[in-house]
């Protein structure tokens, strides 16, 4: 019985080594009773057996040992029975122990779980049919949609599907479907939603409510949006306002750790204390989150198993899981392991998938099937077709079980398209030659849309897309353009973005304009469900090329400007290359790149992608055809024998050790704190699971920062001071000291911004709560950026300033602001 202590001693969160438990050899004898403590033991044992009515307990020995993932499943609820006992608010204690009875423990027990609100989610939900997709859309399923059907439903157990296809197929409702079959047949009673960014997590909130509300009549409440930011969705930050038993009612809750800073006196954790503050636990039925709420129970720190607990209830679905980076990566894998070998059904949905991510991920699902550490599988055969759907289980029951694995294909729904890609070069070495290239190209988007058209320019860096944007607005008239990046209050963006959305839904033409250019950052290239006529985009790594050119003519049909008849790709960010004297026949020289986005995509990949970029713009090889070559353009992005010019080779080679020199160490960096080390035993344990833990970084950005590797940007609420007066952007006064009139909170809360964390470090100096939010409960762990009338700030040294039009702006330059 050596599994069981940990379960015991791990229920703060940590798991100790057994000789970490072992008292001092002075004491060793006294604190263990003098040798009388396990006569207790064992008396007190049967003695609650009986009551129970479970005599005699040696029945209840197990025959073998859980599986690691079960123990963790186990020590989470452990540790959530733990916190619930501990609340005095929905589980007083007794004075007096001789009053203690079973009965009254049980009634006490059953008062806390109704008042904390705990339930179920799913109950006796029926295997869906192609006849209720068409119910709930309106529409008959597309193939890639079917085919994920049609795995999910003859998988002989619960694993993974992998559902890779081009943009715009339908993925999203591919995975409900498949999700909700998954969860019918093998009885889980809920699902975990994981986006690439807390960003677009906020839209998904709503569709996976609809869907949840479909499946069953009143499960659409309770979904939980949960994501490393505070959120802004109506629905969610409603729930404010309403009352303790209102919000345990439509959300399910469990006790956590208090907030830091939060204020004597405040009470006991409830429900709402818990899913509004900095903890969230993933414990309610159906739960919508960046995917880091869910790496992070795989990192070496407290409440991995109340987290691990959360998830091994539900189905769990990833998006845009392509877009992971490789130290997220090694957090993806390790939960895999975990959930794999916990036979948790696992859904992702990707559209650029390359070979080595896919083998990665299907190996760490299957190590945790088979237990071993080492598995790695055959590689996955490339069937016909555009998209596919990859399924791996266990045949059975057997921990042991070699893993079956099978790969169905079909074509798109959309026809293929041969997209023409050109090339605008631009000098990129220094601030002056970027103006230039601005300026030239705002001419030429003017020109080409002379006869009206909508156009989405893509900028790498957010001061590009403000310098665009300030010049077409100049040019076209403010009405014609639209400036969209990370850095703008929550208000700004969300008018701006669902401007766009109304404007270019590529399933509505009724409010498409005339004219409209959407210049925007890589916020554009994932989630973003927009049909322009032209795109233009800064070089980018292949696969996110190939995801920004989804947003170009995605709907099939359409009537539009006769010089966008047929789709253009136009790359912009680069120097062409080729020297003055050079022939038409001769080989290029390397392309000039620029240093921000080598310093953000990396040299290697962006030599690849210009590589293929200038071989298609110039005639060379076969045309780019999607969506039916996106497979092949993502894995010549990234093999690792790229057919490069032989005047790079030099050039290329420095590039590609750099490259995986960087890959390596970041790798390294993360498994150092993935919640099992290697080599420690899948069928071992939970002690010593936290033999080092790791750092203690709390809130949002501390837990973003440990599963991707780098400091996340600051979130704060953007008010104006003037004196010892401060007001809100749009002219609200607020009270003394900042105070906020609980009816405004949220109207206040809309002007957060998101901060890029070279102007505010994990720990931000010039960054702190007004006076009067340490005194209300929803404003005790916010900060301000408090801005001067003319709307300026210095953070870290640097002169920013927000404007409602620009958004943020840093306005430093070598001689001051």
């Amino acid at each position: 019985m050596e599994w069981t202590w940990p379960l015991v001693a791990g229920h703060h969160g940590f798991f100790p080594l057994a000789s970490g438990i072992k008292p001092p050899a002075p004491a060793r004898g006294q604190a263990e009773g003098r040798r009388q403590w396990s006569h207790v033991q064992r008396a007190l044992l049967r003695q609650v057996g009986a009551l129970l009515g479970l005599d005699p307990v040696a029945q209840l020995v197990p025959a073998e040992v859980p599986s690691r993932a079960q123990q963790l499943h186990l020590a989470g609820l452990v540790m959530m029975a733990d916190q619930m006992a501990s609340g005095r608010t929905y589980f007083p204690g007794i004075d007096d122990p001789a009053k203690v009875t079973l009965a009254g423990a049980r009634a006490r027990a059953d008062r806390s779980w109704t008042a904390l609100g705990m339930r179920r989610g799913w109950q006796n939900l029926p295997v869906p049919r192609d006849e209720d997709f068409r119910r709930r859309h309106q529409e008959p399923p597309r193939p890639v949609q079917e085919l994920a059907a049609e795995a999910a439903r003859t998988m002989p157990a619960p694993g993974m599907l992998i559902i890779e296809a081009p943009m715009g197929e339908g993925k999203t409702r591919a995975g409900f479907m498949a999700a909700e079959i998954l969860a019918a047949r093998f009885g889980f009673d809920g699902v975990f939603v994981g986006m690439p960014r807390w960003s677009v997590a906020d839209p998904m909130f709503r569709e996976v409510a609809n869907w949840v509300e479909a499946t069953q009549e009143g499960l659409g409440a309770q979904v939980a949006l949960l994501h490393l930011w505070h959120n802004f969705a109506p629905e969610w930050t409603a729930l404010d306002h309403a009352t303790q038993q209102q919000q345990a009612a439509a959300l399910g809750a469990c006790g956590e750790e208090p907030e830091v800073g939060r204020p004597e006196g405040a009470g006991d954790q409830s429900p709402s204390d818990f899913f509004f503050g900095t903890g969230r636990a993933l414990l309610c039925p159906f739960v919508v989150s960046s995917v880091d709420e869910l790496l992070y129970a795989a990192a070496r720190s407290n409440w991995a198993s109340v987290r691990m607990a959360g998830l091994l209830g539900k189905v769990v679905i990833l998006d845009e899981v392509h877009a992971t980076d490789v130290h997220g990566a090694q957090f993806l894998q390790e939960t895999l392991r975990w959930l794999g070998q916990a036979r948790v059904p696992v859904v992702l949905l990707t559209a650029t998938l390359t070979a080595p991510q896919r083998q990665e991920l299907t190996d760490a699902y299957a190590a945790g099937i088979t237990g071993r550490e080492d598995y790695a599988g055959a590689a996955s055969p490339e069937p016909e077709g555009c998209a596919r759907v990859t399924a791996l289980c266990a045949p059975g029951d057997g921990e042991k079980a070699s893993p079956t694995s099978s790969v169905r294909a079909c074509a798109s729904f959309r026809p293929d398209q041969s997209y023409t890609v050109e090339i605008l070069p631009e000098d990129g070495s220094g601030p002056a030659t970027d103006t230039a290239a601005g300026s030239a190209l705002g001419a030429w988007l003017a020109e080409e849309l002379a006869d009206g058209g909508c156009a989405l320019v893509v900028r790498d860096t957010r001061a590009r897309a403000q310098g665009l944007y300030q010049l077409l607005r100049e040019r076209l008239g403010p009405q014609d353009v639209v400036l969209l990046h990370e850095h703008m209050t929550a208000r700004d963006r969300a008018l701006r973005t669902a401007r766009c959305l109304r404007a270019l839904s590529a399933r509505d033409d009724g409010n498409r304009p005339r004219r409209l250019v959407v210049v925007a950052t890589q916020v554009a290239q994932e989630s973003f469900d927009v049909d322009v006529d032209l795109l233009v985009t800064d070089l980018a790594p292949i696969d996110l090329l190939v995801q920004r050119a989804g947003r170009l003519h995605r709907t099939p049909g359409r009537r539009r400007p006769v010089r966008m008849h047929t789709p253009r790709l136009v790359i912009t960010g680069m120097a062409s290359g080729a020297p003055p004297d050079a022939g038409a026949g001769d080989p290029p020289g390397v392309p000039g790149l620029r240093y921000e986005c080598e310093q953000q995509y990396g040299r290697y990949p962006l030599l690849i992608a210009a590589h293929l970029v200038r071989e298609a713009a110039c005639g060379r090889g076969e045309p780019w055809v999607l969506p039916r070559r996106i497979p092949d353009l993502v894995a010549a992005g990234h093999t690792e024998a790229p057919d490069l010019p032989r005047t790079w080779h030099e050039v290329a080679e420095t590039a590609r050790r750099q490259w995986w020199d960087r890959r390596r160490e970041r790798t390294d960096q993360a498994r150092r704190l993935l919640l099992a080390r290697r080599g420690s035993g899948e069928d071992g344990t939970l002690a010593g699971l936290h033999y080092v833990a790791a750092p203690v970084l709390r809130g949002g950005r501390g837990l973003s920062a440990l599963v991707r590797g780098e400091e996340p940007p600051a979130e704060a609420v953007v008010v104006i001071g003037e004196g010892r007066t401060y007001r809100t952007l749009t002219g609200t006064l607020l009270g003394e000291g900042g105070h906020v009139p609980a009816s405004s909170i949220d109207e206040l809360l809309t002007h957060t911004l998101e901060i890029p964390a070279e102007y505010a470090p994990l720990h931000p100096q010039a960054l702190h709560p007004l006076p009067a939010w340490n005194k209300q409960p929803r404003l005790t762990t916010r900060v301000a950026l408090v801005l001067d009338a003319r709307g300026h700030a210095v953070l870290q040294g640097r002169h920013l300033r927000y404007d409602t039009d620009l958004g943020l702006v840093d306005e430093t330059t070598a001689d001051g602001p």
